[in-house]
């Protein structure tokens, strides 16, 4: 059934492989793993001559309704963790019983909900007769579970001399004799202080190594199956229970006659007193009818439907709180709204925010939610200007990460606009300008007033702009029209190099005007040949390239961004096209701000009325 050698290298890298994947930019990992051979030598040297001893734990309290005492064990510790229960799994999977869901591959809480709407069409006949169904819970299941008991039903199984002896090792580790306690609640006490969140029952502390596992470590999720496993076989061969479900420590029975299940509760009660020295929760011990609805594993559930349970919709609401009162701050008078996009803590991330949200999408998909879920779209307006939502999916508008590592102009830009949508503006930075090309381009003709100019870069042929220092009169004319505003950041680094650009704030109208295009006014060519000055400013460095021609307003873009060639007439009226550019160019293209009647100069720059187009400088 197991190996002779239990240690071998080439199992200890395949677990240290595992126990990596979702911790691999934690502290612990990386110190594993800056010299992870030598590392797992000396580890494996240690379990092969018996003097490998657990390592300091971190202790901390989860921040839930009810706080939760987690002991979180050191990474080389989660080595022998993963080595010990894969062969552990070897033999008891086959003699688990198919309806325990927790902690075993192919089951879970999705699972286990599943079975339950089977077993309760079956024992109801399709919802032809009455049935009654049965909650049990075992008290502080954790902290409440005897070592000496748990190690003697490990020990009926096990054969292997070496198992045994590891089994004994980290069963019987006191983490609360070496820890390092961690408050994720600012003021917490430690443990043996007055005001220590949890209760006496729920922790480790106190129970003189007698009774408890840590919460947190795999093997105390393990164990836990195995220690109820002798439950499961009786109820299954003893009781003769057909409709019988355990994830973890909840246990759902089903029956047509109420009172079978009275005194399977009776059953059960002295089973777990005797057998296993727990005890069950006094409430809900009292069999109810199926058409109420079965509270288990986060679903109401009937059988032809389920609904989440109000906690974890009210959850929901409270992560959307939190951020909101983190990230999200009134400006321009109330006006409008603006989200710090840099913000990395835990609140205010829009990374975090976004895996939350993803995994809420994921569980409430599974259910009759569809209602709740668009009612949380409507009440957070912000969400939409952050994210994408395709029914169930969602995805980030503004990537950071995929745009602040492209390396070139053109992939930052598609990143940037390809989920912008037509309400709001991308205010991308090149040089010395604010440019709008491909999809973002007719939005802000429509919503600014700019005017195109025919200047190809980046598979984008025409474009149009402002100058950045007009940037808030822009941003302001937008939030007028309703339209959302995200600024880019635009930093740059060596020389050859494209510039790199990352998503900066998100101004999006608290009260949505209507969408009215300005009026666009075009200035007259003082000089005939193609050349617009601007006001005072110098005809040398504020110089565009422009066709006599009238440009006719654009068709309606296509989502490839080497798609945007502009109509057959914007075409003939483009001139040449530039040689290639690089990115670092400090004066890019040429745009056309216009708008109806004259604006107040900002900071020295040209009305918003004027005329702007820059032709490239090479060299």
């Amino acid at each position: 059934m197991i190996g002779p050698d239990v240690y071998a290298f080439r199992a200890l890298w395949r677990q240290y492989r595992i126990c990596r994947r979702n911790k691999r930019n934690t502290l612990n990992a990386l110190a594993f793993e800056v010299n992870a051979e030598a590392n797992l030598l000396a580890l494996q040297e240690e379990l092969r001559a018996h003097t490998y001893r657990p390592g300091r734990s971190i202790c901390f309290i989860t921040d839930g309704p009810k706080p939760r005492e987690v002991f979180a064990a050191d990474f080389r510790d989660r080595v022998v963790h993963h080595l010990l229960v894969s062969h552990l799994e070897k033999a008891y999977e086959p003699r688990f019983i198919h309806d325990s869901y927790a902690c075993r591959k192919g089951k879970g809480t999705l699972a286990a909900s599943n079975r339950l709407m089977a077993f309760l069409r079956r024992v109801t006949a399709n919802g032809r007769r009455p049935a009654w169904a049965l909650k049990l819970d075992v008290a502080n299941f954790f902290p409440s579970i005897h070592k000496d008991t748990l190690f003697a039903i490990l020990a009926r199984t096990m054969k292997t001399p070496e198992l045994l002896r590891l089994t004994r090792t980290l069963l019987f580790h006191d983490p609360t004799t070496n820890y390092r306690f961690r408050s994720l609640r600012a003021g917490a006490p430690p443990p043996g202080r007055a005001g220590y969140p949890v209760a006496a029952s729920k922790s480790l502390f106190g129970a003189r190594n007698e009774r408890g596992l840590p919460i947190g470590n795999l093997t105390s999720q393990f164990w836990g199956n195995v220690y109820l496993d002798e439950l499961d076989q009786w109820v299954k061969r003893t009781l003769k229970c057909r409709y019988y479900l355990r994830y973890v420590d909840d246990m759902v029975l089903l029956s047509p006659d109420p009172a079978e299940l009275v005194q399977w509760r009776r059953a059960i009660e002295a089973f777990v007193q005797t057998r296993l020295r727990l005890t069950l929760r006094p409430d809900h011990q009292e069999p109810v009818p199926v058409g109420r609805g079965i509270d288990f594993v986060g679903w109401r559930t009937w059988s032809n439907r389920r609904v989440p349970r109000r906690r974890t919709l009210g959850n929901l609401r409270e992560r959307l709180r939190q951020f909101e009162r983190a990230a999200v701050r009134p400006a321009r008078g109330a006006l409008a709204d603006r989200i710090d996009l840099r913000r990395q803590d835990a609140a205010g991330s829009v990374d975090r925010l976004r895996a939350a949200v993803a995994s809420y999408s994921g569980h409430l998909r599974h259910g009759s939610a569809w209602r709740e879920w668009a009612r949380l779209w409507e009440a957070n307006p912000w969400l939409t200007a952050l994210f994408e939502r395709a029914g169930w999916a969602v995805a980030e508008r503004f990537p950071a990460q995929r745009i602040a590592g492209a390396s070139r102009f053109r992939r930052q830009y598609w990143n940037l606009v390809r989920r912008a949508g037509e309400h709001c503006l991308v205010f991308c930075p090149v040089g010395r300008f604010i440019e709008f090309r491909g999809p973002q381009r007719p939005v802000a003709e429509r919503v600014l007033g700019l005017r195109t100019v025919c200047l190809p870069r980046a598979g984008f042929v025409f474009a149009a702009g402002f100058p950045a220092p007009l940037a808030p009169r822009y941003r302001s004319r937008a939030l007028r029209h309703g339209c959302a505003v995200l600024e880019v950041r635009e930093r740059a680094l060596r020389t050859g190099i494209c510039k790199s650009r990352s998503p900066e704030a998100l101004w999006w109208p608290t009260e949505s005007g209507p969408l009215l295009p300005p009026t666009p006014v075009r200035a007259a060519d003082p000089s005939g040949h193609g050349k617009v000055h601007i006001g005072g400013a110098n005809p040398q460095s504020v110089v565009a390239r422009q066709s006599d021609q009238t440009l006719p307003e654009r068709q309606r873009p296509t989502d490839r961004p080497d798609r945007d060639q502009g109509t057959q007439s914007e075409r003939r009226a483009c001139p040449a096209r530039p040689s290639r550019q690089t990115d670092g160019i400090e004066a890019p293209a040429a745009v056309y701000p216009g708008g109806p009647g004259p604006a107040p100069e900002v900071g020295g720059s040209p009305p918003l009325d004027a005329v702007l187009s820059v032709e490239p400088q090479i060299g």
